[in-house]
């Protein structure tokens, strides 16, 4: 076999490298290809989906009368008078269900009372204006009367003079949560109202 020249040495070599890359770039298309045009990184990893997570959206409710836990309750919204008494520890042997609609759809800030068995009916634990299962006698934080304000718990004639005060001189509460405006209601008093007001 003859000697190659300096020259034909050359041309081989580019030959070869030339024979290279194509071979490569052919390869290389032939690779599966992920659903954004780019070939897996072949590291074996799972791929990372972002999803949204629901926020389930909660009422608060009041369940008071012949339950086990009488209190304030974070139920979901749509619950049903039914789902507060169970939140509630259940109903006690003393408790009138026949009395209470337990299929009324709750809203936030209602206010459940199970009234008791009385010889005459019920209901011995309802107060005056209420109805057994939910009541609709919150006290208007806009238009309750200074006798009114006075009934809810933690504000007494000072506390509901203030009150009356506060919406005239800045007009009336926009937000239940206003109510922490006034002087000498602060949120641990406002949590306990919560649950007994509206606007």
């Amino acid at each position: 076999m003859e000697k190659l020249s300096r020259r034909q040495a050359v041309v081989l070599l580019v030959a070869f490298l030339l024979l290279g890359c194509g071979v490569g770039v052919f390869v290389g298309s032939r690779l599966p290809r992920s659903p954004s045009g780019t070939a897996p990184s072949g590291t074996g990893e799972p791929a990372i989906i972002n999803t949204d997570e629901t926020t389930l959206s909660t009422i608060s409710v009041y369940v008071v009368g012949e339950v086990l836990r009488p209190a304030v309750y974070q139920l979901a919204e749509g619950s049903i008078v039914r789902d507060a008494v169970e939140a509630a520890g259940g109903a006690t042997n003393n408790a009138d269900l026949i009395a209470v609609n337990l299929a009324a759809r709750l809203e936030d800030g209602e206010q459940v009372t199970v009234p008791s068995l009385t010889a005459n009916g019920p209901s011995a634990s309802l107060g005056a204006g209420q109805s057994a299962g939910t009541t609709s006698t919150r006290v208007s934080i806009n238009r309750g009367t200074l006798a009114e304000l006075d009934t809810l718990p933690g504000i007494g004639p000072s506390k509901a003079q203030s009150i009356i005060d506060y919406r005239t001189l800045h007009g009336p509460f926009k937000r239940l949560e206003d109510l922490q405006n006034v002087k000498g209601i602060g949120a641990k008093t406002f949590e306990q109202l919560k649950p007994l007001i509206t606007l």
